[in-house]
Protein backbone atom coordinates (compact mmCIF):
# COMPACT_ATOMS: atom_id res chain seq x y z
CA UNK A 1 0.00 0.00 0.00
CA UNK A 2 1.70 3.63 -1.44
CA UNK A 3 -1.47 5.56 -0.01
CA UNK A 4 -0.44 9.30 0.88
CA UNK A 5 -2.70 11.09 3.13
CA UNK A 6 -3.68 13.15 0.24
CA UNK A 7 -4.97 9.90 -1.73
CA UNK A 8 -6.57 8.95 1.74
CA UNK A 9 -8.42 11.72 2.55
CA UNK A 10 -9.64 11.50 -1.62
CA UNK A 11 -10.80 8.30 -1.16
CA UNK A 12 -12.46 9.04 2.38
CA UNK A 13 -14.38 12.41 1.03
CA UNK A 14 -12.21 14.13 3.88
CA UNK A 15 -13.42 17.14 2.76
CA UNK A 16 -17.11 15.95 3.95
CA UNK A 17 -16.84 15.29 7.40
CA UNK A 18 -17.48 18.53 8.54
CA UNK A 19 -20.95 17.99 6.98
CA UNK A 20 -20.80 14.34 8.94
CA UNK A 21 -19.90 16.34 12.02
CA UNK A 22 -23.17 18.68 12.21
CA UNK A 23 -25.02 15.99 11.22
CA UNK A 24 -24.69 14.35 14.29
CA UNK A 25 -24.16 17.53 16.89
CA UNK A 26 -27.81 18.82 15.17
CA UNK A 27 -29.84 15.74 15.67
CA UNK A 28 -28.19 15.07 18.98
CA UNK A 29 -29.15 18.24 20.06
CA UNK A 30 -32.62 18.59 18.24
CA UNK A 31 -33.50 15.19 19.84
CA UNK A 32 -32.61 15.68 23.22
CA UNK A 33 -35.16 18.75 23.54
CA UNK A 34 -37.64 18.61 20.87
CA UNK A 35 -41.39 17.84 22.23
CA UNK A 36 -43.77 15.23 21.75
CA UNK A 37 -45.37 16.06 17.96
CA UNK A 38 -44.50 17.94 15.02
CA UNK A 39 -46.33 21.03 16.04
CA UNK A 40 -45.08 21.28 19.42
CA UNK A 41 -42.66 24.39 19.64
CA UNK A 42 -39.17 23.58 21.26
CA UNK A 43 -38.47 24.82 24.43
CA UNK A 44 -34.48 26.56 24.08
CA UNK A 45 -32.74 23.20 24.68
CA UNK A 46 -30.83 22.74 27.85
CA UNK A 47 -27.24 21.48 27.35
CA UNK A 48 -27.24 19.44 30.20
CA UNK A 49 -28.09 17.22 28.09
CA UNK A 50 -24.11 17.87 26.44
CA UNK A 51 -21.25 15.27 27.26
CA UNK A 52 -17.68 15.69 25.72
CA UNK A 53 -17.35 12.20 25.86
CA UNK A 54 -21.15 11.02 23.86
CA UNK A 55 -19.91 14.05 21.34
CA UNK A 56 -16.37 12.73 21.13
CA UNK A 57 -17.58 9.14 20.41
CA UNK A 58 -20.07 10.64 17.85
CA UNK A 59 -17.71 12.38 15.76
CA UNK A 60 -15.42 9.64 15.93
CA UNK A 61 -18.00 6.85 15.00
CA UNK A 62 -19.50 8.54 12.33
CA UNK A 63 -16.69 9.83 10.80
CA UNK A 64 -15.27 6.13 10.69
CA UNK A 65 -18.79 5.01 8.91
CA UNK A 66 -18.92 7.56 6.31
CA UNK A 67 -14.79 7.01 5.72
CA UNK A 68 -15.42 3.33 4.90
CA UNK A 69 -18.45 3.98 3.43
CA UNK A 70 -16.60 6.15 0.73
CA UNK A 71 -13.86 3.76 0.31
CA UNK A 72 -16.16 0.67 -0.60
CA UNK A 73 -17.93 3.05 -3.08
CA UNK A 74 -14.18 3.29 -4.89
CA UNK A 75 -13.99 -0.32 -4.66
CA UNK A 76 -17.51 -0.67 -6.33
CA UNK A 77 -16.48 2.02 -8.81
CA UNK A 78 -13.13 0.74 -9.84
CA UNK A 79 -14.35 -0.94 -13.21
CA UNK A 80 -15.37 2.76 -14.20
CA UNK A 81 -12.62 4.75 -12.96
CA UNK A 82 -9.98 2.17 -14.56
CA UNK A 83 -11.65 3.39 -17.59
CA UNK A 84 -12.64 7.41 -16.73
CA UNK A 85 -10.40 8.51 -13.61
CA UNK A 86 -6.95 6.47 -13.92
CA UNK A 87 -5.77 8.87 -11.63
CA UNK A 88 -7.50 7.20 -8.50
CA UNK A 89 -6.02 5.63 -6.11
CA UNK A 90 -7.26 2.02 -6.26
CA UNK A 91 -6.51 2.14 -10.54
CA UNK A 92 -3.26 4.27 -10.05
CA UNK A 93 -2.26 1.33 -7.65
CA UNK A 94 -1.73 3.15 -4.79
CA UNK A 95 -3.96 0.83 -3.21
CA UNK A 96 -5.29 -3.02 -4.36
CA UNK A 97 -9.36 -3.11 -4.62
CA UNK A 98 -8.18 -6.23 -1.92
CA UNK A 99 -7.27 -3.67 0.43
CA UNK A 100 -9.68 -1.11 -0.34
CA UNK A 101 -12.59 -3.26 0.61
CA UNK A 102 -10.64 -4.43 3.86
CA UNK A 103 -10.10 -0.77 4.79
CA UNK A 104 -13.56 0.29 4.04
CA UNK A 105 -15.28 -2.68 5.60
CA UNK A 106 -13.17 -2.01 8.69
CA UNK A 107 -14.19 1.42 8.80
CA UNK A 108 -17.64 0.75 9.05
CA UNK A 109 -17.19 -1.85 11.44
CA UNK A 110 -15.14 -0.24 14.11
CA UNK A 111 -17.40 3.05 13.22
CA UNK A 112 -20.30 1.04 14.61
CA UNK A 113 -18.98 -0.09 17.43
CA UNK A 114 -18.13 3.01 18.42
CA UNK A 115 -21.88 4.27 17.76
CA UNK A 116 -22.92 1.67 19.80
CA UNK A 117 -21.02 0.75 22.37
CA UNK A 118 -19.42 4.15 23.12
CA UNK A 119 -21.96 6.53 21.85
CA UNK A 120 -24.65 5.05 23.36
CA UNK A 121 -26.81 5.12 19.87
CA UNK A 122 -29.65 2.47 19.38
CA UNK A 123 -28.28 -0.36 17.35
CA UNK A 124 -31.06 -1.01 14.78
CA UNK A 125 -30.81 2.43 13.39
CA UNK A 126 -27.02 1.83 13.28
CA UNK A 127 -27.31 -1.52 11.33
CA UNK A 128 -29.97 0.35 9.13
CA UNK A 129 -27.46 2.98 8.31
CA UNK A 130 -24.68 0.66 7.70
CA UNK A 131 -27.10 -1.60 5.24
CA UNK A 132 -28.52 2.06 3.50
CA UNK A 133 -24.72 2.86 2.77
CA UNK A 134 -23.62 -0.77 1.63
CA UNK A 135 -27.05 -0.81 -0.79
CA UNK A 136 -25.76 3.18 -2.01
CA UNK A 137 -21.91 1.66 -2.93
CA UNK A 138 -23.55 -1.16 -4.39
CA UNK A 139 -26.56 -0.03 -6.73
CA UNK A 140 -24.95 3.90 -7.57
CA UNK A 141 -23.71 3.32 -10.64
CA UNK A 142 -26.62 1.15 -11.71
CA UNK A 143 -29.22 3.46 -11.46
CA UNK A 144 -30.33 6.72 -10.70
CA UNK A 145 -32.46 5.75 -7.99
CA UNK A 146 -29.29 5.49 -6.21
CA UNK A 147 -29.24 8.90 -5.46
CA UNK A 148 -32.65 8.09 -2.99
CA UNK A 149 -30.00 5.75 -0.84
CA UNK A 150 -27.60 8.42 -0.85
CA UNK A 151 -30.04 10.45 0.91
CA UNK A 152 -31.54 8.17 2.78
CA UNK A 153 -27.88 7.37 4.49
CA UNK A 154 -27.62 11.12 5.53
CA UNK A 155 -31.32 10.67 7.34
CA UNK A 156 -30.28 7.60 8.89
CA UNK A 157 -27.10 9.21 10.17
CA UNK A 158 -29.54 11.63 11.53
CA UNK A 159 -32.03 9.37 13.66
CA UNK A 160 -29.26 7.11 14.64
CA UNK A 161 -27.23 10.08 15.74
CA UNK A 162 -30.54 11.52 17.44
CA UNK A 163 -30.68 8.21 19.60
CA UNK A 164 -27.58 8.54 21.58
CA UNK A 165 -26.77 8.75 24.91
CA UNK A 166 -28.39 5.50 26.70
CA UNK A 167 -30.40 4.81 22.99
CA UNK A 168 -33.06 7.76 23.54
CA UNK A 169 -35.84 7.48 21.11
CA UNK A 170 -36.17 9.29 17.75
CA UNK A 171 -38.50 12.49 18.57
CA UNK A 172 -41.29 12.95 15.72
CA UNK A 173 -39.40 16.27 14.62
CA UNK A 174 -36.42 14.63 14.69
CA UNK A 175 -37.80 12.47 11.70
CA UNK A 176 -38.86 15.73 10.03
CA UNK A 177 -35.73 17.40 10.32
CA UNK A 178 -33.68 14.36 9.23
CA UNK A 179 -35.55 13.76 6.23
CA UNK A 180 -35.60 17.31 5.16
CA UNK A 181 -32.15 16.59 5.48
CA UNK A 182 -32.21 13.85 3.34
CA UNK A 183 -34.40 15.87 0.65
CA UNK A 184 -31.22 18.09 0.59
CA UNK A 185 -28.72 15.55 0.06
CA UNK A 186 -31.00 14.10 -2.98
CA UNK A 187 -31.41 17.35 -4.21
CA UNK A 188 -27.53 17.97 -5.06
CA UNK A 189 -27.29 14.53 -6.83
CA UNK A 190 -30.67 14.88 -8.64
CA UNK A 191 -29.98 18.18 -10.03
CA UNK A 192 -26.64 18.04 -10.71
CA UNK A 193 -27.20 15.04 -12.95
CA UNK A 194 -29.56 17.10 -14.51
CA UNK A 195 -27.17 19.70 -15.08
CA UNK A 196 -24.64 18.04 -16.86
CA UNK A 197 -27.56 16.10 -19.22
CA UNK A 198 -28.74 19.61 -20.46
CA UNK A 199 -24.86 21.25 -20.97
CA UNK A 200 -24.55 18.10 -22.78
CA UNK A 201 -28.00 18.54 -25.07
CA UNK A 202 -28.64 21.96 -24.74
CA UNK A 203 -31.84 21.77 -26.24
CA UNK A 204 -33.26 19.41 -23.45
CA UNK A 205 -35.61 21.93 -21.60
CA UNK A 206 -38.11 19.33 -19.32
CA UNK A 207 -40.14 20.85 -16.13
CA UNK A 208 -38.86 17.78 -14.22
CA UNK A 209 -35.42 18.66 -14.42
CA UNK A 210 -35.92 21.75 -12.40
CA UNK A 211 -37.86 19.70 -9.47
CA UNK A 212 -34.91 18.83 -7.39
CA UNK A 213 -34.49 23.28 -6.98
CA UNK A 214 -37.65 22.63 -4.08
CA UNK A 215 -35.28 19.81 -2.69
CA UNK A 216 -32.46 22.11 -2.26
CA UNK A 217 -34.44 24.97 -0.89
CA UNK A 218 -36.61 22.34 1.38
CA UNK A 219 -34.96 23.41 5.06
CA UNK A 220 -35.31 27.19 4.26
CA UNK A 221 -38.95 26.81 3.26
CA UNK A 222 -40.10 24.45 6.09
CA UNK A 223 -38.13 26.44 8.58
CA UNK A 224 -40.19 30.13 7.29
CA UNK A 225 -43.35 27.57 7.63
CA UNK A 226 -42.48 26.89 11.21
CA UNK A 227 -41.63 30.37 12.01
CA UNK A 228 -45.55 31.22 11.03
CA UNK A 229 -46.79 28.38 13.39
CA UNK A 230 -44.40 28.66 15.86
CA UNK A 231 -45.10 32.85 15.67
CA UNK A 232 -44.52 33.18 19.11
CA UNK A 233 -40.85 32.00 19.52
CA UNK A 234 -38.62 34.55 21.21
CA UNK A 235 -37.19 36.64 19.15
CA UNK A 236 -33.58 35.54 19.40
CA UNK A 237 -34.33 32.35 17.62
CA UNK A 238 -36.73 33.94 15.05
CA UNK A 239 -33.44 36.44 14.22
CA UNK A 240 -30.69 32.86 13.86
CA UNK A 241 -33.50 30.73 11.75
CA UNK A 242 -33.88 33.66 9.67
CA UNK A 243 -29.89 34.57 9.28
CA UNK A 244 -29.14 31.04 8.81
CA UNK A 245 -32.27 29.97 6.58
CA UNK A 246 -30.65 32.93 4.12
CA UNK A 247 -27.37 31.81 4.52
CA UNK A 248 -28.74 28.16 3.38
CA UNK A 249 -30.81 29.64 0.83
CA UNK A 250 -28.30 31.99 -0.52
CA UNK A 251 -25.71 28.78 -0.74
CA UNK A 252 -28.33 26.78 -2.91
CA UNK A 253 -28.92 29.61 -4.93
CA UNK A 254 -25.27 30.48 -5.83
CA UNK A 255 -24.43 26.81 -6.16
CA UNK A 256 -27.27 26.54 -9.02
CA UNK A 257 -26.05 29.61 -10.99
CA UNK A 258 -22.75 28.60 -11.02
CA UNK A 259 -24.00 24.85 -12.49
CA UNK A 260 -25.30 26.91 -15.02
CA UNK A 261 -23.22 28.74 -16.19
CA UNK A 262 -22.76 25.83 -19.15
CA UNK A 263 -18.34 25.73 -18.31
CA UNK A 264 -16.39 23.04 -17.77
CA UNK A 265 -16.33 21.99 -13.90
CA UNK A 266 -19.46 24.62 -13.09
CA UNK A 267 -21.32 21.34 -11.97
CA UNK A 268 -18.42 20.09 -9.79
CA UNK A 269 -17.82 23.29 -8.25
CA UNK A 270 -21.53 24.06 -7.86
CA UNK A 271 -21.76 20.46 -6.34
CA UNK A 272 -19.18 20.93 -3.77
CA UNK A 273 -20.75 24.17 -2.30
CA UNK A 274 -24.06 22.50 -1.64
CA UNK A 275 -22.36 19.84 -0.11
CA UNK A 276 -20.66 22.79 2.50
CA UNK A 277 -23.95 23.85 2.63
CA UNK A 278 -25.10 20.96 4.19
CA UNK A 279 -23.98 22.75 7.49
CA UNK A 280 -26.02 26.01 6.62
CA UNK A 281 -29.01 23.12 6.47
CA UNK A 282 -28.21 21.81 9.83
CA UNK A 283 -27.61 25.67 11.50
CA UNK A 284 -31.01 26.40 10.33
CA UNK A 285 -32.84 23.68 11.93
CA UNK A 286 -30.44 23.78 15.24
CA UNK A 287 -31.14 27.64 15.41
CA UNK A 288 -35.12 26.07 16.53
CA UNK A 289 -33.62 24.07 19.57
CA UNK A 290 -30.29 24.77 20.54
CA UNK A 291 -28.92 28.72 19.39
CA UNK A 292 -25.36 27.79 21.42
CA UNK A 293 -24.58 25.39 18.50
CA UNK A 294 -25.37 27.54 15.42
CA UNK A 295 -22.03 29.12 15.42
CA UNK A 296 -20.15 25.91 15.71
CA UNK A 297 -21.87 24.40 12.84
CA UNK A 298 -21.76 27.70 10.33
CA UNK A 299 -17.83 27.52 11.52
CA UNK A 300 -17.67 24.23 10.44
CA UNK A 301 -19.24 24.95 6.58
CA UNK A 302 -16.41 27.24 6.09
CA UNK A 303 -13.50 24.90 7.07
CA UNK A 304 -15.51 22.19 4.69
CA UNK A 305 -15.17 24.84 1.79
CA UNK A 306 -11.13 25.50 3.15
CA UNK A 307 -10.93 21.64 3.27
CA UNK A 308 -12.35 21.48 -0.49
CA UNK A 309 -9.76 23.23 -1.69
CA UNK A 310 -7.12 20.42 -0.75
CA UNK A 311 -9.05 17.58 -1.16
CA UNK A 312 -12.16 16.12 -3.54
CA UNK A 313 -15.60 16.34 -1.99
CA UNK A 314 -17.04 14.21 -4.57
Amino acid sequence: MKLSFAQWMSMARGANLPTVWTNVIAAWAINAGTGPSVRWMPEWTDMSFFDSATLCYLLLGSSLIYAGGCFLNDACDHSFDLKHRPERPIPSGALSLGQAWLIGLTQLGLGAWVMIQWAGCSWPWTVALLLCILAYDWIHKRTALGIVLMGGCRTLLWITAGTAASGMSPAPLLYLWAITVGLYVVGISWYARNESIQQKNPERDQLLDRFPILFLFAAPLLALAYLVLWNNLDPIRTFLVNLVGLLAGGVAFFAILEMRKAKEGSVGKGVSLLLAGICAVDATLLSFHAPLLVGPCVLLGGFALILQKRFAAT
